[in-house]
């Protein structure tokens, strides 16, 4: 059988992940945890996973990453003259 975290596995190499993504994939199972990774597979086909009240749900606010996770905010532009004053 499939483990539930496929980091679990006692080896963990491309063929063991490969194959239990595929017994998986074959079990219409599209979600799997590889330790804090979560892949979801394309199943190709509607799959009866959630109800009408979470697909008829709104939309979730997006998530904000912690600081520590957040890109840096761009640098302002300059000039290709480098005098600081940039003009579109």
């Amino acid at each position: 059988g499939a483990a539930g975290d496929l980091a679990a596995l006692a080896e963990l190499d491309e063929a063991a992940l490969l194959a239990g993504l595929r017994e998986r994939f074959l079990q219409q199972r599209i979600y799997t945890d590889i330790g804090d990774i979560l892949v979801a597979m394309n199943p190709f086909q509607p799959l009866p996973l959630y109800g009408r009240e979470v697909s008829a749900a709104p939309p979730a606010a997006p998530r904000r990453l912690p600081a520590a996770h957040r890109s840096p905010p761009p640098l302002p532009r300059r000039s290709p003259s480098g005098t600081g004053a940039w003009r579109p």
